[in-house]
């Protein structure tokens, strides 16, 4: 065990080195979300969506969507460095490697890409603050938010590295990104409540991780006196409450592990 922990650690360790050496991906990982925050909140100030979910601004109904969406992002990238590793020849060196167990690179890669989100999302927390959106979930209501952020992380970490074991070239992990990352944005109540979308979106709406994620965060931005059972969002097949979001995000989880584990076991192999 102690062997294992010191392989994540050099592993984790090399990739902040990777980070610190090219910071530029850091900081548009954090300005992305930050444009969105401005652009979407002064595009919308007038309109009808101004004064939702007890947020008082739509700056403000929109910070729990702009953390999800940062996690999401740095997530479904998080598969990237190691086809670069693959590319340059350095993952077969890894596997030709001593290694007590060829899951380290696996957990380094998960821990570097939380921690970055985490401190990205603390980064979010502190401006939107500075600009008048406070958190009143008290210290639980930080547990949440913690809580989902690793969850939703871990979930599109462990489909972006299947998909690195299962592809040959970075670009192409970056295209299918790119086609699946806005969509999922924009059929969740990131940005919008599901009142202000078709009926036909409902149902998608409702099983999307990031609606998931993002209703319990905003529960606990702006309900002080938020319950973990009180219902928090009305899907087509039952109301959601905060610990139900928090299960539903477990199993999918557990589920996409399951479907990770043939795949990357065999590659590892």
């Amino acid at each position: 065990m102690k062997e294992h922990l010191m392989e994540i650690k050099v592993l984790t360790w090399r990739a902040f080195l990777h980070s610190k050496r090219t910071p530029m991906v850091l900081i548009a990982g954090l300005i992305q979300p930050l444009i969105w925050l401005l652009l979407f909140s002064s595009i919308f100030k007038n309109s009808p969506m101004a004064n939702l979910a007890g947020s008082g601004s739509y700056l403000a109904f929109i910070t729990p969507g702009a953390l999800v969406f940062t996690a999401f992002t740095g997530a479904l990238n998080g598969g990237v460095p190691i086809l670069f590793d693959r590319e340059l020849g350095f993952l077969d060196r890894l596997l030709a490697a001593p290694l007590r167990s060829r899951l380290s690179i696996i957990w380094a890669n998960g821990l570097h890409i939380f921690i970055m989100t985490l401190l990205q999302c603390l980064v979010i927390i502190g401006l939107t603050a500075i600009m008048g959106v406070r958190m009143s979930g008290g210290p639980m209501g930080m547990v949440v938010i913690i809580a989902v952020l690793a969850l939703i992380s871990l979930l599109f970490t462990t489909l972006s590295l299947t998909l690195a074991f299962m592809l040959k070239r970075h670009f192409e992990l970056i295209s299918i990104v790119m086609i699946i990352s806005l969509p999922m944005a924009f059929i969740s109540t990131a940005f919008a409540p599901v009142d202000y979308m078709p009926t036909w979106l409902t149902w998608f709406v409702a099983v999307n991780p990031i609606t998931l994620a993002v209703e319990p965060l905003r529960e606990v931005f702006f309900t002080a006196q938020w319950t973990w059972s009180e219902s928090i969002f009305a899907a087509p097949f039952g109301n959601l409450s905060v610990t139900a979001c928090l299960i539903a995000l477990l199993v999918l989880n557990l589920l996409m592990s399951l479907a990770a584990r043939g795949v990357i076991g065999k590659k590892l192999k």
